[in-house]
């Protein structure tokens, strides 16, 4: 990631820069050297053409890339020798390898293959010793306590430490997913719970049904119904009982019904029921049907 400010900049996010730029760098170098011996392999076997030309663009690219990374990691070094420079740690890549304070200490090869730890670059030596452990190197670090020697390394490199934020990354999204999913859970069975709650149906767990309001499915339409029922029987009642007989009837015992629904809901009985309704049977009536014809 580009730094606005290398003067302000921390060491380990100029450092950091570095290390992207030294990466790139060396691909760009490789790429170089593979498509030179391709070229000279071609030479060789004769085979100089048009797809020759292609290779010395393609040769050209690469040497491209590699100045293009040699000059944007030219200030970087420059800020480091402006500064006098600051503490750096690299870990040599092979089991039990040890942390340096260079990749040029003595005990080390030029082969020896090392990882930058530039998230320790700029640290305090004695907390990088004292992650490092028994893993600090005795010739980088000759003045490391021995009871620190003695330690388990803690130091992880760059990459190690990307796999564990990857991993924990992991583990949020995932914790949240199951979070979410509980609460979606809670919410159906809640929602469940409420549509239950305002739900009726006849004693036996069979649809609500009746001759004059057809299919009840709420405690709120049944109550309903049952006032409308009454009321309107009533109303029939008064306009000419005798024609209006079987009519009355029918409305009495869809009421009938709907009361001993509401009495298996709730528990109660129909008694109970019946004297809480009929206030509301009443009101209807007066509301209603008492001004009709």
């Amino acid at each position: 990631m580009p730094i606005n400010n290398l003067t302000t900049a921390a060491p380990s996010d100029i450092d950091a820069e570095l290390e992207r730029l030294n990466l790139q760098l060396a691909k760009a170098e490789q790429a170089v050297l593979a498509l030179r011996k391709r070229r000279r392999d071609r030479i060789e076997r004769g085979e100089i053409d048009l797809a020759d030309d292609a290779l010395i663009v393609q040769i050209e690219q690469a040497c491209s890339a590699a100045d293009a990374c040699e000059a944007e990691a030219a200030p970087l070094e420059q800020e480091f020798t402006r500064r006098g420079g600051w503490t750096r740690a690299w870990l040599v890549l092979n089991t039990g390898g040890h942390v340096h304070r260079t990749t040029a200490c003595r005990t080390c090869f030029p082969t020896t293959k090392f990882a930058w730890l530039t998230h320790l670059s700029g640290h305090d030596e004695v907390e990088i010793v004292d992650l490092a452990g028994r893993a600090a190197c005795t010739e980088c670090y000759p003045s490391a306590p021995v009871e620190v020697r003695s330690q388990t390394s803690r130091i992880k490199t760059p990459d190690q430490l990307a796999r564990s934020a990857e991993r924990a990354q992991r583990a949020r999204a995932k914790a949240a997913k199951a979070a979410k999913a509980a609460k979606a859970a809670k919410a159906a069975k809640a929602a469940k719970a409420a549509k239950a709650a305002k739900a009726v149906s006849s004693p036996d767990g069979t649809p609500l049904r009746t001759k004059h309001c057809g299919l009840i499915k709420t405690e709120f339409t049944a109550r309903r119904s049952y006032t409308d029922l009454l009321s309107y029987a009533r109303y029939l009642t008064r306009q000419n009982v005798v024609f209006h007989r079987a009519s009355i009837a029918e409305h009495q015992e869809d009421a009938r019904l709907i009361l001993a629904a509401l009495s298996a809901k709730h528990g109660r009985t129909e008694d109970d029921l019946l004297e809480e309704l009929a206030p509301k049977v009443e009101a209807k009536w007066r509301r209603e049907h008492s001004k009709w014809g």
